[in-house]
């Protein structure tokens, strides 16, 4: 399943979505931005981790008709009343499926437990959706880009 703490992009900084008014409506609008399928659950008080970065989000308020979660109406960006305990989170019925996309753009990212590696993590960023973009590994506490020269579909599919 598509699970974890909703975080999003601004100013190149990726922050957290706090959990005041967070509801299934705002975990319906999330799943759909993200083609994950319909939404199951919309946990709050941090349920996956607290984030570490700038808290984004307050008062998020959705329809929960949207397919574009920031057609929700929310507070100013970074103007909040919360901490990071208090972080949202979305559970989502669709399984993320790992692809490349040759068209590049911001949008959300994944991030998965990387199996060998030391540092643990691998994602996909700056695609257009959840599920596409560039492919990058965390080492020593910094995100970097994978090379590409013999990478493949077969790699992809991992």
């Amino acid at each position: 399943r598509c699970a974890g703490r909703v975080e999003v992009l601004r100013a190149h900084l990726w922050g957290s979505v706090c959990d005041d008014t967070w509801g299934m409506r705002e975990a319906r609008a999330l799943c759909a931005h993200l083609g994950c399928g319909p939404a199951l659950e919309a946990p709050g008080a941090a349920r996956y981790g607290r984030g570490e970065g700038p808290i984004w989000l307050d008062d998020v308020t959705c329809t929960g008709e949207e397919r574009d979660f920031f057609r929700c109406a929310h507070r100013t960006w970074g103007e909040h009343n919360c901490h990071h305990g208090e972080d949202a989170g979305v559970v989502c019925a669709g399984e993320p499926h790992l692809a490349l996309s040759p068209h590049l753009r911001p949008g959300p990212h994944l991030s998965v437990p990387a199996g060998n590696s030391s540092s643990g993590e691998v994602r996909l960023a700056a695609g257009p959706h959840l599920c596409a973009g560039r492919v990058e590994v965390l080492h020593e506490g910094r995100w970097g880009t994978v090379c590409d020269r013999g990478w493949d579909l077969s790699d992809a599919q991992v």
